[in-house]
């Protein structure tokens, strides 16, 4: 972390930053010509690199966008339903997209419409990245939604100010994530690592502060905080760019890339007004970022809003820029709908040697620059620049597939099948009525030609009257006279092969992404034992830590950057509640004060603590797990409240493991078990105080009694949680009944320990 107060005393502030970005002569204008040309020139590449491998992500991004209803098929279900005419469904396909019009709308010489074809309507196209990626996503999600607080901090130290410290950080963190809605931020930075492989977050800013007015208790008005905190920018992975030397990941440990950022496309408009900005009227454009549109502009195109990739013109020829007709090549008033390249740029410097401050060592610097080389606003961060999450992301490769790239190849299939097995189907109606006219007379013909011609043939019967003894005369038997030939027999074996192909694929597809039916809620093809059950469901809980473990590094990372940004950059008191019990006096102690004072302050209780951020200065663990949701394991649940009965029956044991054992042993129990319920029994300063010998003795004679009726009882609720009858149980004291089972292939739960004699 960085002290900023420490950076003030050594004149490496923000003011600093904008003598040397906005001068005009001297040595600082020596400095900012060559931090602007090292800038351009990272901008340049990143921007080319983007572009270069755009068409990786762009792959999913269409696939990700496939529906089954397209944008088309709304006029045409609304033709078909009879609710607009024909001419109105020409027109609102043309509003749609003129050039994909002509595939759906037919015209006859003179331009008038003529026919709407429905077929159309019948294009059906398969999304299961969507599918498969909305259960991983929701796996991963519901981990963390739960949590309160959402971040969880641990401290290094043993002692009652360290927990103190730690739980009112975790509570000021949560005012933040409610605040800035950090939930739904990662929920979507979850989303994107399975979509693209990898999400990187930056802040907004060093510290966002938003004030408003109030009526005080007197009736005047006063100012207050309404939220303070990081406000995270979650940009597409094709306008990340960052030092390519090193790997993404190790921005989290503020061991990669020496610089990172993110670039978009934004009207002149919307920065020509802000009064945070410098050099609005010095904003330029070249040719060089005007040559990478034109030469990507199928990504352009796809990315980004046609009205904003005007840009003005070039021209090159502009020697002196103080005469107005020359600024040709500087934003100007008549310039505000035109497009302007705006990047956010994260570099690592030493302000001390690139003349920007007195600092000797590293930090990280944050310039906003407009076009390619423009600065706008710089300012000096107190941590990381980004945290990055990436799943099975292998960090010697420049681009790695995701999960939806993986999948895209039998999506493609998929779709192929059933427009297959969509076209046996139409032809399957296909009909063809042979009739011999030489043996019927032209009034049966005619009559033949008015039923079939009528949409309403088949609602009615149709009587059809001919001469038998002419046919008979002319040696004609009376069946063939007329002949239906269908078709639908012989394509009956295609439309099931390709029935039978898409749940071959689909298996296939389950197979190689390591993937069942009941990781998707549907039931098992066949039946199942018991031990194939939990062979299932220990291999998808292996892939799910495996997957979370991208994600705890990312959050890992952010624990880090919040404490850091709230300890560097706020100011304001906070006033937070803390269920734990501790004394006034210890809150005092770790420099904190309590909000209600009374006069049992030395009992221990859950009390709102008031502090400044100064006060939680300490050594945290930020890579600690924050208590994530467990899939149930019942078998666990009761192998593991049988042991720890025998051991806290054996002498002495019990009192060697103490309360904060005992707990967390109980707490994964219930987790375990699946009754929808966590303990979450915690050591607060009233277990601390009563580690006594007797009050510990008679807490685990209480237990040892007691136990037995709570196994039973927990016997019950994970009975009911399952679905099935609560279990009876035995005698008083004595384990659960072990219910007989066939023998059965792989590992068996170990068995029941024996009863201690009383």
């Amino acid at each position: 972390m960085v002290d900023l107060e420490i950076l003030k005393e050594t004149g490496t502030t923000q003011k600093r930053l904008r003598e040397v970005f906005t001068a005009k002569d001297g040595d600082d204008l020596v400095i900012r010509e060559r931090m602007q040309d090292m800038v351009q020139s990272r901008i340049h590449e990143g921007i080319r690199h983007s572009c270069k491998n755009h068409s990786l992500y762009l792959a999913v991004d269409l696939a990700w966008d496939s529906l089954p209803i397209n944008k088309f098929t709304i006029p045409l279900l609304q033709y078909a339903q009879g609710k607009i005419n024909i001419k109105t469904c020409a027109e609102k396909m043309d509003n749609i997209d003129p050039e994909l019009k002509d595939q759906f709308v037919d015209y006859d010489d003179e331009g008038i419409v003529k026919n709407i074809n429905l077929q159309g309507i019948y294009d059906v196209a398969v999304n299961i990245i969507r599918s498969y990626i909305t259960r991983r996503v929701a796996a991963q999600v519901s981990r963390f939604s739960n949590l309160f607080p959402y971040f969880k901090y641990a401290p290094r130290g043993t002692d009652i100010s360290s927990k103190i410290r730690a739980e009112v950080l975790s509570q000021r963190v949560e005012i933040m994530s409610e605040q800035f809605n950090y939930r739904h931020i990662f929920s979507q930075s979850i989303r994107s690592m399975f979509m693209y492989g990898f999400s990187v977050l930056f802040p907004a800013e060093a510290w966002t502060r938003e004030v408003q007015w109030r009526k005080s208790d007197d009736g005047e008005k006063e100012s207050f905080v309404e939220k303070e905190g990081v406000s995270f920018v979650e940009p597409h992975p094709t306008r990340v760019i960052y030092d390519n030397s090193k790997p993404l990941s190790g921005i989290n440990t503020n061991q990669g890339p020496s610089w990172i950022g993110y670039w978009d496309i934004v009207r002149y408009s919307s920065v020509k007004d802000n009064p945070q900005f410098w050099n609005i009227s010095e904003i330029t454009y070249t040719n060089a970022l005007q040559g990478i549109v034109n030469a990507y502009r199928d990504f352009f195109d796809n990315y980004f809003d046609p009205t904003i990739m005007s840009f003005p013109t070039l021209r090159d020829d502009f020697p002196f820029q103080n005469e107005r007709t020359s600024h040709t090549g500087i934003y100007a008033g008549e310039d505000e709908d035109k497009g302007m390249f705006l990047s956010n740029v994260f570099m690592k410097v030493n302000p001390k040697a690139e003349g920007l401050g007195g600092y000797p060592f590293d930090c990280w610097l944050k310039l906003v620059v407009a076009s390619d080389e423009t600065v706008m606003y710089a300012e000096w961060l107190p941590s990381l620049p980004a945290v990055y999450g990436g799943i099975n992301q292998n960090d010697d490769r420049m681009a790695n597939c995701s999960m939806a790239h993986d999948l895209m190849p039998y999506q493609d299939q998929m779709n192929n099948i059933i427009y297959s097995m969509l076209h046996h189907m139409k032809v399957s109606m296909f009909k063809i009525i042979s009739v011999d006219q030489d043996a019927l007379d032209d009034d049966v013909k005619d009559y033949l030609m008015q039923s079939l011609s009528e949409d309403t043939f088949y609602e009615k019967p149709k009587a059809l009257f001919y001469s038998g003894s002419r046919i008979a005369d002319l040696g004609i038997d009376a069946k063939n006279i007329i002949n239906v030939v269908d078709v639908s027999q012989e394509l009956a074996g295609g439309i099931g092969q390709s029935l039978n192909s898409l749940f071959q694929l689909l298996n296939l597809v389950e197979r190689l992404m390591i993937l069942s039916p009941q990781e998707l809620g549907q039931a098992a093809q066949r039946e199942i034992s018991a031990t194939e059950v939990q062979e299932i469901s220990n291999s998808t809980n292996t892939i799910y830590s495996f997957i979370s473990e991208g994600i705890d590094e990312m959050r890992s990372a952010v624990k880090k950057m919040l404490y850091e940004h709230l300890i560097a950059c706020s100011t304001t008191e906070f006033n937070v509640p803390v269920k734990q019990r501790f004394t006034a006096k210890s809150i005092r102690d770790a420099g904190l004060d309590i909000d209600d004072t009374s006069d049992q302050d030395e009992i221990p209780s859950g009390r709102n603590i008031i502090g400044n951020p100064e006060s939680l200065v300490h050594e945290f663990v930020f890579s600690s797990r924050d208590g994530a949701e467990r899939q149930q394991n019942t078998q666990a649940a009761q192998t593991l409240g049988q042991l720890f009965q025998q051991v806290v029956s054996l002498p002495d044991m019990a009192g060697a493991l103490g309360k904060e054992r005992i707990f967390n042993i109980l707490n994964e129990i219930f987790r375990l078990s699946g009754v929808g319920h966590d303990l979450n029994l915690e050591v607060d300063e009233a277990d601390d105080q009563a580690e006594l010998e007797m009050g510990q003795q008679a807490f685990i004679d209480d237990l040892k009694k007691k136990w037995p009726q709570v196994e039973q009882v927990l016997q019950q609720l994970m009975a009911q949680a399952q679905g099935g009858a609560p279990q009876q149980g035995g005698p008083q004291g004595a384990p659960p009944p072990q219910s007989p089972q066939p023998p059965q292939a792989g590992p068996q739960p170990p068995p029941a320990a024996p009863q201690p004699p009383a």
